[in-house]
């Protein structure tokens, strides 16, 4: 077998740590692909809201 260049011997991509049938599983449109992006970043930032406020409280 004959692997690319960006290819582990596992046959997935060393950037993304996926098989392609994994990227393609998740794919989807790009408006999926954004709604996606969007609901990471908001759990991102209630988390980082949810520090700040414990930090915030204990300095009372």
């Amino acid at each position: 077998m004959i692997r690319g260049q960006d290819e582990d011997s596992y046959g997935k991509s060393s950037g993304t740590g996926e098989t392609p049938q994994e990227s393609k599983r998740r794919g989807g449109s790009p408006a999926a692909r954004g709604k996606r992006s969007l609901a990471r970043k908001s759990t991102a930032v209630s988390k980082a809201v949810q520090l700040i406020y414990l930090i915030c409280s204990s300095l009372d």
